[in-house]
C-alpha cells in the first residue's frame, strides 16, 4: 500500500477520493515518511493502539479504492 501511495498522483486520487479524516491523512503522511507508531503516537497525541487501529481503516480504505480502480480499468477493456 505504502509503496503505491509514494506515488504523488496515487496519492492525490485516493486523498480525493475517499473520505478520510484529517487525523487519518496525518498518520498516512507519517506513514509514507516512514515515520515509526510510537512517533506519530507521539506526535499526534493518541495512543499506539490508537494509531494502529487508524492504519488498519485506511488499509482497508486503500484495499477498498485500488480495487475499484481495477474494476474500472477492467471495465473501459
Amino acid at each position: 500500500m505504502l509503496d503505491k501511495l509514494r506515488v504523488k498522483a496515487v496519492y492525490d486520487d485516493f486523498i480525493k477520493n475517499v473520505s478520510l479524516t484529517e487525523e487519518q491523512i496525518r498518520i498516512l503522511d507519517m506513514l509514507i515518511n516512514k515515520d515509526t507508531i510510537v512517533k506519530i503516537s507521539m506526535e499526534i497525541g493518541i495512543s499506539q493502539r490508537t494509531v494502529n487501529y487508524e492504519i488498519k481503516k485506511i488499509k482497508k480504505l486503500f484495499e477498498n479504492y485500488y480495487n475499484f480502480q481495477l474494476l474500472k480499468t477492467i471495465m473501459l477493456l
